[in-house]
């Protein structure tokens, strides 16, 4: 029991653990907002050490506020993590202390979640310890990406220069770049403060170790002079603001409308009784309050990682940007007409871990789908043991695949005619704005529900539609041949 939020859930009927979550993601502002006035500028040297002891300290409060006594949890696997390293960066063989380093975490956070299972979310020290565990695992390759035994420069991480090209052509966090191995183990000072970071630590977001290291260096502000960096922090109050406005509406709209549509109401003889268009309806919305409580509390941290200022990523049009740590990009996820869209626009830190320390590195298998596959299922496993998480993740993955389907069908028949009418091409847009909604909403019910006769119960209720759709597809596309589209192509 939280002796400050107890009694405060009591009062506003807001459950105590949601309302600890919430609270600590708020403290982030006050704390990131002393960082800025103090120690976001060019000081004396030494600075560096005096940056990582204020954000070790802060980052170790928060995590004791959210985490109470059950942060010894995350203290044993930021311990043994860097021990791992240093053994066996003493032994010269990184390789082995990666996979040490992989392994251990990994089984520890699985054994957490199996002695916390249970029929429902439960807000506890699993939520935290599954973010240190994807960081901590980075950490373990990077410092093995780093190895420098052979006497030859290390090379880039497999993807990591596309991935660095993309930073700069604004398309991507900028979390994991080119320059992320480690030859030099970092001090277990500044490991304790990058695994404890007090906007990251909880929900994420996740970046690399060489970025925090040039944060606290300010080499990520080398470019800026005083002067440029005091004309940049009111580009960057600016954004903080706008991650706040929108965080709250995501948040404020899910307490009001996502409180009226729970995902436990499509388990109802209510909801069953309802007539398909109303439930199909409600299944929309319900999925959308789903994915809203992510959109507002990963916009909420946001917000206060750009108000460190660790979310710097250059400028844009002569303005500083601060979006470099954005988890969500809110305009492309609500306007998406491809679920590739979504994907791209959601939790985009995690799936840029998982595309270069996972997907990239399994470049041997010489095959994309199967590569995909094994992604998806260690995010399924990362997720926990509930069988919904994995079948969510094979729907995922077989949604995406329909929907290549989709366009190699009806591309041909579509694009004749939409690239001369803008009427229906904007006829089209909402079409596929709305199978595509339809689509990642009704996924996501599962995934919520967590217990598969659960969520059998709420796709039984509305006919099982989505599966029965996305499988006739794929069935579809491996009997018929798309039709060639007449259209030329232009240079």
């Amino acid at each position: 029991m939280n002796l400050v939020t107890f009694p405060l859930a009591y009062a506003s009927g807001i459950p105590e653990p949601t309302l600890r979550l919430l609270i600590t993601l708020a403290l982030a502002y006050p704390i990131a907002a002393y960082y800025q006035r103090t120690l976001l500028k060019p000081l004396a040297a030494g600075a560096s050490k005096e940056r990582n002891t204020y954000l070790l300290v802060s980052g170790l409060g928060l995590s004791f506020f959210f985490n109470g006594f059950q942060i010894f949890h995350s203290l044993i696997t930021v311990l043994v993590t860097y021990g791992i390293l240093w053994f066996a960066d003493q032994l010269h063989d990184r390789k082995s202390g990666a996979i040490g380093v992989f392994v251990f975490n990994a089984l520890y956070l699985l054994l957490g979640y199996w002695a916390k299972s249970g029929d429902g979310y439960e807000i506890n020290w699993t939520m935290s310890q599954c973010v240190l565990c994807l960081r901590l695992m980075g950490l373990g390759i990077d410092v093995y990406d780093g190895r420098a035994e052979t006497g030859q420069p290390s090379k880039p991480p497999p993807g990591a220069q596309s991935v660095a090209d993309d930073v700069k052509a604004k398309r991507v966090p900028l979390s994991f770049g080119s320059d992320t191995a480690l030859e030099t183990l970092p001090s277990l000072s500044h490991i304790i403060a990058y695994s404890y970071f007090p906007s990251a630590f909880l929900i994420g977001p996740q970046f690399s170790y060489s970025l925090y290291k040039k944060f606290i260096t300010f080499e990520q502000f080398d470019s800026l002079s005083p002067i440029k960096l005091e004309n940049a922090k009111v580009s960057q109050r600016k954004y903080v603001e706008r991650c706040a406005t929108i965080a709250v509406g995501y948040l404020v709209v899910q307490q009001i409308v996502g409180s009226q549509f729970p995902t436990s109401y499509l388990l109802t003889s209510e909801f069953a009784s309802l007539n398909i268009v109303k439930r199909l309806v409600i299944f929309w919305i319900t999925g959308k309050m789903v994915y809203n409580k992510y959109l507002g509390v990963w916009t909420l941290t946001e917000g206060a990682c750009a108000l460190f200022g660790i979310s710097y990523a250059g400028t844009n049009n002569d303005q500083a940007d601060f979006s470099g740590l954005a988890n969500v990009a809110p305009k492309v996820y609500e306007l998406a007409t491809s679920t590739n869209h979504v994907i791209a626009s959601f939790n985009m830190n995690t799936n840029l871990w998982v595309k270069i320390y996972i997907f990239k590195r399994l470049k041997f298998l010489n095959n994309k789908s199967i590569s995909q596959a094994a992604s998806l299922a260690f995010l399924a496993i990362w997720h926990g043991f509930h069988l919904n998480y994995f079948l969510t993740f094979l729907m995922e993955f077989l949604d995406v695949e329909a929907e290549g389907v989709l366009v190699k069908f009806l591309g041909p028949l579509i694009q004749p005619h939409i690239q001369s009418n803008p009427n229906l091409q904007m006829a089209w847009k909402a079409v596929a704005w709305l199978a595509c909604t339809f689509t990642v909403n009704y996924a996501i019910v599962g995934f919520d529900l967590l217990l598969f006769k659960k969520a059998w119960v709420a796709y039984k209720n509305v006919w099982f539609l989505g599966h029965i759709a996305v499988a006739a597809i794929l069935l579809a596309g491996t009997y018929y041949k798309p039709r060639r589209s007449s259209v030329k192509k232009t240079e």
